[in-house]
């Protein structure tokens, strides 16, 4: 009775409860829907309980459970983020209630790969650690990250596919990529390296002034208008050791006293002593109002060249080589009006007169070594006395083309200038053997001697010439047609030194080209530039024996194919000249 008694008591009560259950369901079922995140992190997936608190005692029925889900499904849809809520719930991962400590790795993964960003406070509050087994109820509602609960609603899943999709292409490899070189070049630190924009202006001063020494002095002249910088950087003493003028219209007189009067000023004065070297070849409109000027400004000039300046006469260049006696190189080639280069010392006073002769005019010493007078036609012979009496210690001397010259000036050279080395006559037309003879009194000094196209010249005076000569290097003896093997014979015999003969349109044969190979093993440079008697014998001969030749001209020779391979074979380095068309 008892029995059936209580299990009565047990009827009614499940009863009343599935009564007030159904009351308050739309209420309840709405306050559930709001708290199912932390619902879902206080109940295991099958409704289970595990806590033995009073208020929850009792079991549960099934109908109880079937009421709640069609409650939940009628139940406004609760919002995305609140699904993930409850799907990051511990519950998915086993039927148990997990601590937040005991989340499995790869739930950790999934959130780090986009997840975060889904995420709100009320999830995060779950996951630090709340204790939600002191108020757990049970509930039917399907867990959507439960598979076993439920079905996740197919519009559902479409767009959480999206949602991962586009996570997981954030994070693809070409974007971690692109990140990670970001990242690089912001922490990067400069490279020392760094290429800036090329400019003028990065250079320091030093530098730029050594930029401009390679420029000539037009070009200098034109850079100090730049700019204030450009301007002080150009007048700068170092830059101004030569100065170098060129053009045929270029104002040189006006241009020269503009240099050396701004030089003057940003150098307080000390310009005049810088300058050593002045190049103004091709300036026909210097005169000699521009050579006083260098004279008075350039006392310490040592090298002058002004070729072709038709308008400079002897008062000009005496006033100039009074001035600067340090001058030691002169070119006046080209200059048709100079005649002479020398200085009168002054007249000695009376009181030092010890005889009853009147005094005679004294030419001052000169301290040139290297003259070209080439080209000056109005020089003649007395003028060249007066050079040579005037510069003792000339070295190098050239008079190509003075064609007043004659066997007396060429005496006179022999006669003053003994430490002549180097001395060039070609195309003085009147120089004959009498000449050669005065300067084989040179000795061993000369080096160098070109008489081309003095045709009056024959085998005797280069046979004296060759025999005092014998330290000869260079002798070119180009249109000497009197010239045969005989003179040939004995300069390969006496100048065994020689590295460079010219005996083109001369009268030679095989036999003096052998016995030049024989005898002259050194030679370097040769030419038998239209030597009609010279075959491949002759041509084969010098290549056997002078291995070393750099340079053969064997233009309009009879000189056939055979000898041009013999240099080839045994010169190497050889450069040939001709005008055969089969060598091509």
């Amino acid at each position: 009775m008892a029995t059936a008694a209580y299990g009565g008591y047990e009827i009614w009560n499940k009863l009343q409860e599935i009564a007030d259950i159904h009351n308050e369901g739309p209420r309840r079922g709405h306050e559930e829907s709001s708290s199912a995140s932390s619902s879902a992190a206080e109940s295991d997936s099958i409704g289970s309980v595990r806590n033995s608190s009073p208020e929850i005692s009792k079991p549960l029925d099934p109908h109880h459970i079937l009421l709640r889900s069609k409650e939940h499904r009628l139940s406004p849809r609760c919002d995305f983020s609140k699904n993930l809520e409850s799907r990051l719930s511990p519950s998915v991962y086993g039927g148990h209630l997990l601590a937040p400590k005991s989340v499995p790795h790869h739930a950790t993964q999934l959130s780090d790969i986009g997840y975060h960003s889904m995420n709100n406070t009320s999830n995060n509050a779950v996951l630090r650690g709340s204790t939600p087994t002191s108020s757990i109820e049970a509930r039917s509602s399907p867990d959507p990250w439960d598979v076993r609960a439920t079905k996740i609603p197919a519009q559902d899943l479409k767009r959480q596919r999206n949602i991962v999709t586009r996570n997981i292409a954030a994070i693809s490899p070409s974007y971690l990529h692109q990140h990670n070189q970001h990242h690089q070049h912001l922490h990067r630190p400069p490279s020392a390296l760094a290429i800036h924009r090329l400019s003028l202006d990065y250079l320091p001063d030093d530098l730029l002034i050594k930029i401009l020494s390679f420029l000539s002095s037009n070009d200098i002249v034109r850079l100090s208008r730049v700019n204030r910088r450009f301007y002080f950087c150009a007048w700068d003493p170092s830059l101004w050791n030569a100065i170098s003028l060129t053009g045929e219209n270029t104002d040189a007189d006006l241009g020269i006293k503009t240099i050396l009067r701004l030089l003057s000023r940003n150098s307080a004065g000390n310009a005049k002593l810088s300058i050593v070297k002045i190049f103004l070849n091709g300036c026909r409109r210097l005169t000699d109002r521009g050579l006083a000027i260098v004279a008075r400004r350039c006392p310490g000039l040592k090298e002058l060249e002004i070729q072709y300046c038709i308008n400079i006469t002897n008062g000009g260049l005496m006033d100039l080589v009074s001035k600067c006696h340090l001058l030691d190189h002169l070119d006046v080639t080209g200059c048709q009006m100079i005649s002479t280069i020398s200085v009168h010392q002054p007249p000695p006073s009376p009181r030092t007169l010890v005889t009853n002769f009147p005094p005679q005019p004294q030419r001052r010493q000169l301290n040139i070594q290297y003259l070209d007078i080439s080209d000056c036609v109005s020089l003649e012979d007395s003028g060249l006395k007066m050079i040579v009496e005037s510069c003792p210690q000339l070295t190098y001397l050239f008079l190509r083309r003075c064609s007043n010259i004659t066997d007396a000036g060429i005496k006179a050279v022999s006669s003053y200038c003994l430490c002549l080395r180097e001395l060039s006559i070609s195309d003085c037309i009147r120089v004959t053997d009498f000449s050669l003879y005065e300067l084989a009194k040179l000795g061993p000094n000369l080096r160098y001697l070109s008489v081309a196209k003095c045709d009056r010249i024959s085998d005797s005076g280069i046979k004296q010439l060759a025999r005092l000569c014998y330290k000869l290097r260079y002798l070119n003896l180009r249109g000497c047609e009197s010239i045969s093997d005989s003179a040939l014979e004995v300069i390969s015999r006496s100048c065994t030194r020689l590295r460079s003969l010219d005996v083109g349109k001369c009268d030679i044969t095989d036999g003096g080209l052998r016995l030049l190979a024989e005898h002259c093993p050194n030679l370097k440079k040769l030419s038998i530039k239209s030597c009609e008697m010279v075959g491949d014998k002759g041509i084969q001969t010098v290549a056997y024996y002078c291995r070393g030749l750099q340079q053969l001209n064997i233009q309009d020779s009879p000189v056939t194919l055979d000898g041009y391979r013999s240099v080839k074979k045994f010169c190497r380095r050889c450069v040939i000249e001709h005008s055969h068309p089969g060598f091509y």
